[in-house]
C-alpha cells in the first residue's frame, strides 16, 4: 500500500462515486414487472458440495459423458484455451494500493484501477476453472492447483485494496474466485483451511451487503449500476456456496430473489430495451444471466420470467448491429470496435432461454470475425469464453441459425425510447441503418445528453458517428466530450446542450434527478407504413440550462431502406440561434446549403431542402474534442464535426435530406417540397411524405 493517504482519498471518491445516483425511486421512468416467487423451495436445497453449476449428485454422469467425449460440453476447448495455462502459473500476491500521485485525477489513477481488476479477473478465472477441471478429471495435481489459488486469495485484506469500498471490479472478482475454490474443492480442504476461506468469504459478503442495504439502500436506488451487477456477480454464487454453513447466506439469497423479482430490470421495461445501452447491457445481463444459471442449476427456480426477459435479446440485434462501429449510445468501452464477442455469447444464451434463432445468426457474425476478442482490455479483464461455452451447452441447447429480413424495418422499444431503422441487414456492403434515442432516462448514470440524438451507418461505414475515445468513468474525455449535447448528432439551442453533469463533473448543486427530468420520450412511429417514421419530444431535455426554449421535437423518416428525413422543430420564448451537428471520423466537405461526409465504402449526402436555408448563416467543418486533455489522445486520430448555424428565431423549422451512397455510386435522389409535402424520386421510385 502506498499510504494511508493514498488508500482513504480513493476510498472517498469511491464512495461517492457508489451513493451517487441518490434516491430516485420516485422518479423512475419505467414500472418494473413484478414476480411473485415463493421462497419455500429455500427450505430443502442441497447441502452436499459442489453447487455451483454442476450439482452433486451430477458429477459421476458429467464425468462419465466426458469420459465417453472429451468434446462434451466442449470441455476440451475449455482445458485447452482457459484452463491448462494457469497449471504453470503461481498464485498472484494482492496487489498494490494506486500510487499516491494519481489520486487526484482520474485518467492517472484509472490505468492502475484497470490494472488491478484484471489481476483479480485472472485469478478468478484461475481458480474456478482449476477447481471445475481437478474434480471433473479427478486430477490430483490440478485440484492442488486450485487449492493454492483458493487459500492464497483468501489471504488478500477484506479492508484493503481489494474491498469493495477501493475497488468493487476487484472485490467482485475476489469473492467470487474464492466461492468457486470453497464450493468445489469443499472436501479437499481440511477443516482449519475451510474456516479460514469461510470467515474471509463471510468478511466480503457483509461489506457488499452493507454497501447495498445500507449505505445505497439499493431497493430504493434501484439505478445503482455497480450495487445491482454485485447481487449478480458475488452475492448469488457466494451465498450458494455458503448456503447452510452461513445463517444470513439465506437471507441474502431472499433479498436477491426479491430484488429481481419486484426491482428488476431498472434500466428497461417490457420492451427490452437498456437505457444504459448496448455495452451496459452487456456487463449486466452477462453476471445476470451467470446468476440465474445458477440459481437455476441450484435450485431448479426459472428467474427469466419477466416480459423484459423475453424482448431484451432484440435490443443487441437492432441497436448494436453486427455491421457497424461508433453507431450505438452511450458509454462504451468497445467504442470505435465492432461489437464485441461478449455480446454475442449473452444473445446466444438469450436463444436458449427463449428459442430465437436469429440470435444464433448475431452471434455466429461476431463470432466468426472477432478472432482476437482475447487481446482486448475489455474482454480479457472481464470474460473467459471457454467457460461460457461450457456453461451454455451445460444448461441450454443450441440451433440453426436463422437470418433476419432484409427488408427495410423500423424496431421501437417505446418504453425505453430507443429506436433503429434498417433495411439489408444481413448483408454487410448493403446495410443500411440509422439508430436513434430519446430516452425517459435522460443522461442518468452512464447515459448521455443525447435525446433525440442518431448515428447513420452505410454500405461499410459509420457515416454519422460517435466521435471521441473510451478513457473511464470519469476522464476528460467522458465529461467534456462524450457525454456532452455538443459532441452529438443534435442541435444546440443559443449554444447550450441537455443536462448532462453528474458527481464527477463537480457541477455545483448537481443532483441525479436533474438527469431523469433530461429526459425525453418517443411520442410516435409507424413500424408498418411504406415510409416508416418515428418522432421524439426533447424538449425537457434542454429545459435546464435554458428554460427559455418551450418545445424541440425531431421526427424522421425512412424511405426505400436508402434515404432518412428528417425535421427538426422548435420554438422559443425569446430568439435563439441553433446549431445543428452532426460528427464523423472521416473527411467532409462544405458547400452553401449542405455537406458531404466522405468514407471509405461510401458517403453521405446532407441537403437542408425547406426555407430554412433562408436563416442558414454558416456551414463549418470543426476538428477535435473541445476542452478535453490532450494527452487524453495523444497519438490517436482527431475526429471532427459539422456545424450548421442559423440565426437567431423565436421559431425554428428544420427539413434535412440525408442521401447515402456507395462511393463512387452517386445515389439518384430528387426532391420537390410543395407545403407540407414532400416527393421524393428515389431510383425512379416516387415516395410522398406528409411532413
Amino acid at each position: 500500500m502506498s499510504s494511508d493517504k493514498s488508500f482513504d482519498a480513493i476510498k472517498k471518491i469511491k464512495l461517492e462515486n457508489d451513493k451517487s445516483a441518490g434516491n430516485l425511486v420516485d422518479c423512475m421512468p419505467v414500472k418494473v414487472q413484478q414476480t411473485e416467487v415463493d421462497l419455500t423451495f429455500l427450505d430443502n436445497l442441497p447441502t452436499a458440495h459442489p453447487r455451483l453449476l454442476v450439482q452433486a449428485k451430477d458429477v459421476e454422469a458429467f464425468r462419465a459423458n466426458l469420459k465417453n467425449d472429451p468434446t462434451f460440453c466442449k470441455f476440451d476447448a475449455f482445458m485447452n484455451n482457459s484452463t491448462n495455462k494457469f497449471m504453470d502459473t503461481e498464485p498472484y500476491d494482492e496487489p498494490k494500493a494506486y500510487p499516491e500521485e494519481t489520486v487526484g485525477k482520474a485518467s492517472l489513477w484509472r490505468p492502475y484501477w484497470r490494472e488491478m481488476y484484471v489481476q483479480c479477473q485472472m485469478a478468478f478465472n484461475a481458480t474456478r476453472n482449476l477447481s471445475i477441471a481437478g474434480i471433473m478429471l479427478n486430477d490430483e495435481d490440478i485440484i492442488a492447483k486450485a487449492k493454492a489459488w483458493t487459500l492464497k486469495l483468501s489471504t488478500y485484506d477484506p479492508e484493503g485494496v481489494t474491498s469493495r469500498g477501493y475497488n468493487d471490479e476487484a472485490a467482485f472478482r475476489v469473492i467470487a474466485a474464492m466461492a468457486w475454490g470453497y464450493d468445489w474443492l469443499y472436501s479437499y480442504f481440511s477443516e482449519e483451511e475451510r474456516a479460514q476461506i469461510r470467515n474471509v468469504l463471510i468478511e466480503r459478503l457483509e461489506e457488499i451487503m452493507h454497501h447495498l442495504k445500507v449505505t445505497v439502500d439499493l431497493l430504493a436506488n434501484p439505478l445503482n449500476s455497480h450495487g445491482v451487477r454485485s447481487i449478480s456477480s458475488a452475492v448469488v454464487p457466494t451465498c450458494i456456496a455458503l448456503y447452510n454453513e452461513f445463517p444470513k447466506a439465506r437471507e441474502y439469497m431472499e433479498y436477491s430473489i426479491e430484488y429481481y423479482a419486484v426491482h428488476y430490470p431498472p434500466w428497461g421495461g417490457n420492451d427490452g430495451a437498456w437505457a444504459e445501452g448496448p455495452d451496459y447491457w452487456n456487463t449486466q445481463m452477462a453476471f445476470l444471466g451467470e446468476a440465474f444459471d445458477l440459481i437455476k442449476s441450484y435450485t431448479s427456480i426459472n428467474m427469466f420470467n419477466k416480459e423484459f426477459y423475453k424482448n431484451t435479446g432484440d435490443f443487441p440485434l437492432y441497436c448494436m448491429p453486427v455491421h457497424s462501429k461508433r453507431a450505438s449510445f452511450c458509454d462504451q468501452s468497445s467504442i470505435g470496435d465492432f461489437p464485441g464477442l461478449k455480446l454475442a455469447y449473452n444473445i446466444k444464451h438469450y436463444a436458449g432461454v427463449n428459442n430465437k434463432p436469429e440470435y444464433i445468426w448475431y452471434y455466429n457474425q461476431l463470432k466468426g470475425r472477432d478472432t482476437e476478442a482475447h487481446t482486448k482490455f475489455y474482454n480479457y479483464g472481464w470474460w473467459d469464453f471457454g467457460y461460457d461455452d461450457l456453461r451454455f451447452d451445460y444448461l441450454w441447447n443450441d440451433m440453426p441459425e436463422v437470418a433476419p429480413s432484409n427488408d427495410p424495418l423500423l424496431k421501437v422499444f417505446p418504453i425505453t425510447g430507443w429506436a433503429a431503422f434498417h433495411s439489408n441487414m444481413t448483408k454487410r456492403d448493403e446495410h443500411v441503418h440509422m439508430v436513434y434515442k430519446c430516452s425517459p432516462f435522460g443522461s442518468i448514470s452512464h447515459s448521455h445528453g443525447d435525446q433525440n440524438a442518431f448515428t447513420l451507418h452505410a454500405y461499410g461505414d459509420t457515416l454519422a458517428a460517435i466521435t471521441g475515445y473510451y478513457g473511464g468513468f470519469g476522464v476528460d474525455m467522458h465529461l467534456k466530450w462524450r457525454r456532452q449535447t455538443f459532441a452529438k448528432n443534435l442541435p444546440l439551442f443559443d449554444g447550450k446542450g441537455q443536462y448532462a453533469e453528474n458527481t464527477s463533473s463537480k457541477f455545483e448543486g448537481h443532483q441525479d434527478r436533474y438527469c431523469i427530468e433530461a429526459g425525453g420520450n418517443i411520442v410516435d412511429y409507424n413500424t408498418e407504413a411504406d415510409v416508416k417514421f418515428v418522432e421524439g419530444d426533447a424538449t425537457s431535455s434542454y429545459q435546464f440550462f435554458n428554460p427559455e426554449l418551450e418545445s424541440y421535437k425531431r421526427k424522421i423518416w425512412f424511405a426505400k431502406g436508402k434515404v432518412f428525413v428528417i425535421r427538426d422543430t422548435a420554438t422559443m420564448k425569446v430568439e435563439q440561434d441553433l446549431t445543428w451537428n452532426m460528427h464523423t471520423t472521416f473527411a467532409t466537405e462544405t458547400a452553401e446549403n449542405s455537406f458531404k461526409i466522405i468514407g471509405e465504402n461510401a458517403t453521405l449526402d446532407v441537403l437542408f431542402i425547406n426555407d430554412c436555408t433562408s436563416n442558414l448563416a454558416s456551414i463549418e467543418n470543426v476538428e477535435g474534442f473541445g476542452e478535453v486533455d490532450p494527452a487524453e489522445y495523444k497519438d490517436m486520430e482527431i475526429h471532427r464535426h459539422v456545424e450548421a448555424k442559423f440565426k437567431p428565431a423565436k421559431e425554428h423549422n428544420i427539413l434535412t435530406l440525408l442521401v447515402p451512397s456507395k462511393a463512387g455510386e452517386k445515389a439518384d435522389v430528387t426532391y420537390k417540397l410543395d407545403g407540407n409535402k414532400l416527393e421524393l424520386t428515389i431510383d425512379g421510385d416516387v415516395v410522398a411524405i406528409d411532413l
